[in-house]
């Protein structure tokens, strides 16, 4: 870990004293309101999983707990995504604000230390969401290994049978272990995506209206692209989209990676029928871990250009 990510860091640690501290009445609060979200969310996600009261959430245990958590945990990434943008949106303005920005700038790497921060920052800030996100998709992972017990062991044999291409049961074993990293890799990944996109808005628009504006734009627009991809899955796996061959790879690959990273992939039933339904559709969690790599790239490289276009443009 470099040394501005670290919490003893004194830039960071200045980063991180902003936020004002709670009371313990404020904390009780804070905690029983969480605790009430999390309810909420629940039973909206039982009450959905299981139409309303209108039937089983699921036809196994693993299928219902997917079921019931699915959309609660779309609901609360989309949110630790939108909340990593405008955590960092605002760095340069805010630093104006405080009169700092050009002692920063005039302070030999201050706008680099500066900027970095901010951008760690944000995970420290975010943690418990990002922590409940991945113990989430954890459990979901422990649902895959106990279905792989099914049918003494040859469940994955069976979801394995007739698809395109053929691969042997290592192969199989090895493509799924890479899905299950690439999904409990993509939440990080993405929240530092959105952190750095944030950060290079922050340094391109600094007036705080445009800024918001901007802002307000990435939400509609992250938005709509997560609605649209979720759409056109469904449809897809409905039989009501009719395309096939790379099209039908490209949609699957998409939406796991920019809709709901991964989450769905995490049901080793719906996974199986996109193995069936999909060319190549086994290599999906391959691409998922792939996507997660590369938008840890780009987040570097935009936290790069965010520096650069800092110390150039003032």
């Amino acid at each position: 870990m470099p040394a501005w990510a670290r919490p003893e860091h004194p830039v960071l640690r200045y980063e991180l004293g902003k936020s004002k501290r709670l009371s313990t009445r404020a904390r009780l609060l804070r905690l029983a309101a969480m605790a009430i979200g999390v309810i909420l969310l629940g039973v909206a996600g039982y009450l959905i999983a299981t139409g309303l009261l209108t039937h089983p959430p699921g036809q196994s245990v693993t299928e219902s707990i997917h079921a019931v958590m699915f959309w609660p945990l779309l609901a609360v990434q989309f949110l630790t995504g939108i909340a990593a943008l405008t955590l960092t949106a605002s760095t340069v303005a805010d630093e104006i604000q405080r009169r700092n920005w050009d002692n920063l700038r005039s302070t030999a790497l201050g706008a680099e230390l500066a900027l970095h921060a901010r951008w760690a920052a944000t995970f420290y800030r975010l943690r418990y969401l990002l922590g409940a996100i991945l113990l989430l998709r954890l459990v979901l992972v422990g649902g895959i290994l106990y279905d792989l017990t099914a049918f003494q062991g040859r469940y994955l044999d069976l979801l394995m049978n007739g698809i395109a291409p053929e691969l042997p049961l290592v192969a199989g074993v090895l493509l799924l272990s890479l899905l299950m990293t690439g999904a409990l890799i993509a939440p990080v990944t993405a929240v530092g995506f959105d952190g750095a996109l944030g950060l290079l808005l922050s340094v391109v628009v600094r007036q705080r209206t445009y800024s918001i504006l901007l802002q307000v734009l990435a939400t509609f627009i992250r938005l709509a692209i997560t609605a649209g991809l979720l759409h056109a899955m469904t449809q897809f796996m409905r039989g009501a989209l009719a395309i096939d061959g790379a099209a039908s790879w490209l949609l699957a690959a998409g939406y796991g990676g920019l809709a709901d990273w991964g989450l769905a992939f995490l049901d080793l039933g719906v996974y199986g029928e996109l193995w069936v339904m999909v060319p190549f559709g086994i290599m999906l969690g391959l691409a998922l871990l792939l996507f997660a790599l590369f938008q840890a790239f780009l987040a570097d490289q935009m936290i790069a250009l965010a520096v650069r276009y800092s110390e150039r443009h003032g």
